[in-house]
């Protein structure tokens, strides 16, 4: 039986194109820097794919001062074929852990792990496949066994458990742990598993962390589907979205027994409160439009956390910039919070889509804005859609926030929502 403790969030370690950390990332954020980059991709003299990607800079795992044993044995175990998602979520959490002002190797006995992404080491995998095929034209039995020795494991590393495992190695964690695939959604997905977590007595402290560093296999893909942003900017909302930016990044946030914190003198971000998931079962890239299960999804979380939707003080969308997502998303917010015109953000133009890392990285986002009473205008949506009655912010916003909503509807119908509460 759950207990009825109270959760917060006491760390967060936010890396995306804003920024590495919570002040590089904040200023990034007042100042709209989005790092927005025209990506080449060649294959000899052969232009492959040119496309744009918010891209994390001037990252450098070595100013993060882990474990260098550990990062050895994970370096030789992987050949040293180590994926660049697994190194920023490396960095992620030590980030929130700091943040926290935790030290991990004394607080190991209370510390719990969940771990959200979408295709850890999928990329890759196709990277190597593709850079074979295309280099090597001799397919003589020494070549295909080194392929099939090199393919295999990387094919290994795909498998969620050991993406869990290397996180857990460096931060020396044995408790309760946990991976999480639920696609966009999935950073809600796993708040929810940590409160569970806490609230089930397995832990007193869970990390959350989440990410995605998505290359060129990933924009073939999207691109293939008509949903890929050909000018770099995505457009919330408006007539002209037709599609998504991709964009690197990862975040990390420290879940705690708000019993536990308060005993430490812990800053708190936040208090979760409350979540509502629903799963349309319907198709893979677009919406059910007949029936709104991010609307139901939204009710529950309100019901759950016993929040009236006219005290919501921000809504931070999905915001994915397609035109039957982001109508989708609009129809169920103005159905519940239209009366009350509660201000709606979205953060994926500052940041990108980072896919299996979004929800949790703009959660992080949201954190900071309830933290500073401060919210951004939404970056290129100046031609907003018709009939839609939600407000969106364009205008910067200095005032108090108390209670904020993160909604998600992700693809394979996936739809989440979660409520956070400022504790004074």
């Amino acid at each position: 039986m759950r207990k009825k403790q109270r959760i917060v969030v006491t760390g967060i370690g936010p890396i995306s194109s804003l920024g590495i950390g919570r002040s590089e990332t904040w200023r990034g954020l007042l100042k709209g820097d989005v790092g927005l980059e025209l990506v080449t991709n060649k294959y000899g003299n052969y232009e492959f794919a040119k496309f744009y990607l918010h891209k994390i800079r001037n990252f450098n795992l070595n100013d993060f001062k882990l474990d260098a044993n550990v990062l050895n044995y994970i370096n030789a175990w992987k050949q040293g074929n180590v994926s660049y998602d697994l190194l920023v979520m490396l960095a992620a959490t030590k980030l929130a852990i700091h943040d926290a002002k935790l030290d991990y190797r004394k607080v190991q006995d209370s510390l719990a792990l969940v771990v959200a992404h979408e295709n850890i080491c999928l990329e890759d995998l196709l990277k190597e496949t593709f850079d074979f095929v295309y280099y090597d034209k001799a397919f003589d039995n020494m070549r295909l066994k080194r392929l099939y020795n090199k393919i295999v494991r990387t094919a290994y590393e795909t498998q969620t458990f050991m993406l869990l495992f290397h996180i857990a190695r460096v931060f020396g964690i044995h408790k309760y742990s946990l991976c999480v695939n639920n696609a966009c959604a999935s950073g809600l997905y796993a708040l929810e598993v940590a409160s569970d977590m806490i609230k089930l007595g397995k832990a007193s402290r869970v990390i959350v962390v989440a990410g995605d560093c998505p290359n060129v296999f990933k924009y073939l893909w999207f691109k293939n589907l008509g949903m890929y942003k050909d000018d770099g900017k995505i457009e919330p909302f408006s007539k002209n979205s037709y599609g998504l930016v991709m964009g690197e990044g990862a975040a990390a946030l420290i879940l705690e027994d708000y019993t536990v914190a308060m005993k430490r003198h812990a800053r708190i971000y936040g208090e979760y409160i409350g979540s509502g998931f629903r799963l349309e079962s319907w198709k893979v890239t677009v919406p059910n439009i007949s029936e709104n299960y991010l609307q139901y999804a939204i009710e529950e979380a309100l019901t759950n956390s016993k929040i009236k939707a006219a005290n919501v003080d921000l809504i931070c969308a999905h915001g994915v910039g397609t035109q039957l997502s982001d109508k989708y998303e609009a129809t169920a917010i103005k159905e519940i919070f239209a009366k009350w015109n509660v201000p709606v953000v979205c953060f994926k133009p500052y940041i990108g889509h980072n896919l299996g890392g979004s929800s949790l990285i703009e959660v992080a986002l949201l954190m900071l804005c309830l933290q500073n009473d401060f919210v951004p205008p939404i970056l290129n949506t100046h031609n907003e859609m018709g009939r839609m009655d939600i407000n969106l912010v364009t205008q910067r916003i200095n005032s108090k926030l108390s209670i904020v909503l993160k909604i998600c509807c992700a693809f394979a119908g996936y739809s989440a929502a979660t409520i956070f509460r400022k504790i004074e």
